[in-house]
């Protein structure tokens, strides 16, 4: 079965007509030659939600919480005046995260629900480490019960997944940070022990910490404690639709660059 995005609800909708109203964008086919109208603009957002269907997503930096929580995620991480967006509008919006009012304001992506677990896509917040990846996962499941965080840097071979339940780190891995391990070996990790190697000092050199497992893949790592969001298809299953929220409230969503498509 071929799995929809919610709608928003009337309220949630007019909010992101109103941005739409507020700033330049592509109007509907169907409106008229000086622009379009409120009931045009909420008409083809409307029709943007019902035509979206779940697809592959970035894998390279995210969040993730579980949907059913996932509410508290705005408060702890300090966002606010949230739009509904879809999955295209919220990814598009991550290429122009940034802008100065003349306080420094980002755009954070909220994903719809897929599988159970809300994925949060912050480009520039985590990248500028503004929420340290093992602080933040403990804040959050502390709100949420239970989050993640997942880095890759395909250029500095840089890797980070870790996962927190109820306000503790329970593991993590961060290639070349001290230690890269954290916490125990989850019951899914692969361990291997001396015997696997054909020379102990292979081995030591492999396990130099006594709790290496040999998931260090975020793909691995992700399809085992949530979601690969490389691997959401049309057959995912959804709830609900996407948000795009601020790092400021108050901070208006115009003025990033370019309105993205619904």
């Amino acid at each position: 079965m071929t799995t929809v995005t919610d709608q928003p609800d009337p309220e949630a909708l007019a909010t992101l007509v109103d941005v739409l109203l507020a700033e330049p964008a592509p109007a509907p086919a169907d409106t008229a030659a000086d622009g379009p109208d409120r009931a045009a603009l909420a008409e083809a957002a409307r029709l943007a939600f019902a035509a979206e269907r779940p697809g592959p997503l970035p894998d390279h930096w995210w969040l993730a919480v579980p949907g059913a929580t996932y509410e508290a995620a705005f408060e702890v991480l300090g966002l606010h005046d949230r739009i509904p967006v879809t999955v295209r509008y919220g990814l598009a919006a991550q290429e122009e995260d940034e802008k100065h009012t003349p306080e420094e304001v980002h755009r954070v992506f909220v994903t719809p629900e897929y599988a159970g677990w809300r994925l949060i896509y912050a480009e520039s917040p985590l990248r500028e480490t503004t929420w340290w990846p093992h602080e933040v996962v403990e804040r959050l499941s502390a709100a949420c019960g239970s989050a993640q965080v997942y880095f890759q840097d395909p250029h500095a071979d840089s890797v980070i997944w870790a996962v927190a339940e109820h306000g503790a780190l329970v593991r993590g891995y961060w290639r070349y940070g001290e230690p890269e391990w954290t916490g125990e070996p989850l019951p899914w990790e692969e361990v291997l022990t001396a015997a696997d190697f054909a020379e102990p000092e292979d081995y030591e050199d492999a396990y130099a910490e006594p709790n290496t497992s040999e998931v260090q893949s975020i793909g691995a790592a992700a399809s085992r404690l949530s979601l690969d969001p490389g691997a959401v298809s049309a057959g995912t299953p959804v709830r609900g639709h996407g948000w795009l929220a601020l790092t400021v409230a108050g901070a208006g969503h115009g003025g990033f660059g370019p309105t993205p498509q619904l």
